[in-house]
């Protein structure tokens, strides 16, 4: 049976240790811990106090690497360069933690569903940055996957096949991408493509409730036994071998922010055979 973890991030701020001690209570195995600047290098509530608040609660940890401004998949070899070097800064400041895994955004901002002659090079690009994470990673005795975010399905495959990589299944990604790109009526069979094709490549699940609100799709909502999507990424992942599904959900009931509670139907739900 695979651990099931719930996200906390810095702009939790003092909520951190109330909202582990619910996660146990609700019946989580572990934290996600998202290295929003200025974790890990220094902050208010240092990234040492909510390992060890994890450990009090007797949940193991894994960590998100930071996103925000680092773009792996760039075509401009200095910014790619330059966020290899970050996340080199980052993962010196992490190894001293064990930790479950360490899941990275390749991303790059440039338009590659619009433009398909810079297709090639941003997947080059991809690939060769995910070697070298790899490598970083491993070195530290990190567990490295990678995480789809605007790849299309097609992309990912042949950059995870290509970089010999795990893979983080963002299934909110999968489905806001088919979504905007095919249609709503698409998403439950390109599901079970990504599903299908990534296969024993798929560690890791990131899992959250989607929204859809006229021509807005939106992820990391709240999701139970009634989700529809839940129920085909819980069947389709029975023959795989997963360690580990968060349930990266933010947004909680009327738009506040959420609690591990709000998930302990869903919680209950993936614990069932």
């Amino acid at each position: 049976m695979f651990k099931l973890g719930f996200p906390i991030w810095y702009g939790y701020g003092d909520r951190m240790r109330e909202l582990a001690h619910e996660a146990r209570l609700t019946g989580f195995d572990y934290l996600e811990i998202s290295l929003d600047y200025p974790w890990p290098f220094r902050g208010k509530t240092p990234l040492k106090d909510i390992v060890k608040i994890a450990e009090a609660e007797g949940l193991s940890i894994a960590f998100h690497a930071p996103w925000r401004d680092l773009r792996f998949s760039s075509p401009f070899e200095e910014v790619r360069m330059a966020s290899l070097k970050v996340f080199e800064r980052v993962v010196e400041s992490i190894a001293c933690y064990e930790s479950d895994y360490l899941v990275v955004h390749l991303s790059s901002d440039q338009a590659v569903d619009k433009i398909d002659e810079i297709r090639g090079e941003v997947m080059e690009a991809a690939i060769e940055s995910v070697k070298a994470l790899k490598e970083t990673a491993s070195s530290h005795g990190l567990r490295l996957v990678i995480e789809n975010v605007r790849e299309d399905l097609e992309m990912f495959v042949e950059i995870s096949s290509k970089a010999d990589a795990s893979i983080c299944l963002d299934v909110g990604h999968a489905i806001c991408l088919t979504a905007r790109r095919i249609g709503k009526e698409a998403i439950e069979s390109e599901l079970a493509k990504w599903l299908e094709k990534l296969g024993d490549r798929i560690t890791v699940i990131h899992y959250s409730g989607i929204k859809f609100d006229g021509r807005w799709v939106r992820d990391h909502q709240p999701t139970d036994r009634s989700d529809k999507y839940l129920n085909l990424t819980k069947e389709n992942i029975k023959t795989l071998k997963i360690s580990n599904f968060l349930l990266e959900v933010f947004e909680g009931p009327e738009n506040g922010d959420i609690r591990p509670s709000h998930l302990s139907d869903a919680v209950k739900f993936l614990r069932e055979p």
